[in-house]
């Protein structure tokens, strides 16, 4: 049993870090850090002989960068040497959105995603940065879409725990992406270009990425902009990608359109919101251990985006032929908010608690699985991410 759990927060205004220890039911909150910076993602890298942080920050005066603390966030280094695409992309990095430690088998490699959609590698712990030409060049990169709030924003990356070679990464308005040869070569995954083309595809009776009417018109949108031999819903708005640690076949999506499963890497994919009040939501966030179950937070679609009037998380543990909705301890009726793409965590222990921040400022724990919910103290600015670490 972990001796500490660490609930870290990045919001529009800092980050701040939760303390507790196994039992998980009196926290501490940090003084904030990094304030007046915009944290869209924070990450603890466990590796090596002490812990780090890592923050995607970002400020509109000065910049933005992949922040590294070694002392929990009493002191950070902002500099990010190499974090730029190459001249003659003409690409700007507005935002840093994502970063994620390499693997166990790769001590020093750190991965960040960016707006416009880039993927960077780190091999020294974060001090140094190279583009991962692969993706970033990648033949498709043309036909994403620079979706408003984050101009195709790379958030999702995913590291099967059994081969540092293999990953996937996910851009919003671009699709997802698998390599097997540590990011050389990259093969789209979200319902494989190859099979079906943009003629054929609004034919099919059971397409898994458009099941329902408000998926297809959304697809629809969007189809005269993907090439000829690609499916349109391939590059659709995913929003949130995960990988089952428990199994690598196995990965989630939270996607604009519905929430998705595939139990074969990528291969095929199924839809199951079935059970669920909307298709639509940003986060979604699966156990690290036995038993298995996945979170979910549907939100109204499409403008209005909130949850309404009940905050509530659900939870499927038969991959989503069913899903219970759990809302002791949470806010309604009369709540109205939401939950961003990163807002969402699990941490591993036993019984599995989980983590999920608001765009009211409010953060939320539970250490039972979803059962029960605490309001851990304070109210601090629009969540951006929920990670946790245990130590």
């Amino acid at each position: 049993m972990a001796a500490q759990v660490k609930v870290l927060v990045g919001t529009r205004k800092g980050a701040f870090v939760y303390s507790s220890d196994e039992r998980r039911q009196s926290w501490q909150q940090s003084e904030p850090m990094l304030e007046g910076w915009q944290v869209y993602h924070m990450t603890a890298d466990v590796r090596g002989n002490r812990p780090r942080l890592y923050a995607a920050a970002n400020n509109p005066w000065w910049g933005r960068s992949i922040a590294r603390s070694e002392d929990w966030g009493k002191t950070w280094e902002q500099r990010t040497e190499g974090l730029a695409f190459p001249a003659d992309m003409g690409l700007k990095i507005e935002t840093a959105w994502h970063v994620r430690p390499g693997h166990d088998r790769e001590p020093g490699v750190v991965y960040a995603g960016t707006a416009p959609g880039g993927l960077f590698r780190s091999e020294d712990w974060g001090a140094t940065w190279r583009p991962v030409d692969g993706i970033n060049r990648h033949p498709l990169r043309p036909y994403w879409s620079w979706v408003p709030d984050g101009l195709s924003p790379l958030h999702s990356i995913e590291l099967d725990p059994n081969d540092p070679a293999h990953m996937y990464v996910a851009i919003s308005g671009g699709g997802s992406y698998e390599t097997r040869d540590a990011g050389a070569s990259w093969q789209m995954i979200s319902y494989h270009a190859a099979k079906t083309s943009r003629a054929t595809w609004q034919h099919q009776e059971q397409h898994p990425m458009v099941a329902s009417p408000e998926a297809r018109a959304f697809v629809s949108q969007h189809a005269a902009n993907v090439p000829p031999d690609t499916d349109p819903a391939a590059v659709f708005d995913m929003h949130r990608m995960r990988l089952d640690q428990k199994d690598p076949r196995r990965l989630w999506a939270q996607a604009h359109t519905g929430v998705f499963h595939s139990g074969d890497g990528g291969a095929t994919w199924r839809e199951v919101t079935q059970d669920l009040p909307s298709f639509h939501g940003f986060p979604i966030a699966v156990t690290r251990r036995a038993p298995d179950a996945v979170f979910a937070v549907p939100l109204q679609a499409d403008e209005f985006r909130v949850c309404h009037g009940q905050f509530t998380v659900y939870r499927t543990r038969d991959t989503g032929e069913t899903w219970e909705s759990l809302t002791d301890g949470l806010p309604g009726p009369g709540d109205y908010q939401s939950v961003y793409r990163e807002g969402m965590d699990t941490d591993g222990l036993d019984p599995e608690g989980v983590y999920v921040g608001t765009s009211n400022g409010q953060v939320f724990a539970s250490a039972d699985g979803g059962d029960h919910w605490q309001r851990l103290p304070g109210t601090v600015p629009p969540v951006l991410s929920v990670t946790c670490a245990a130590l």
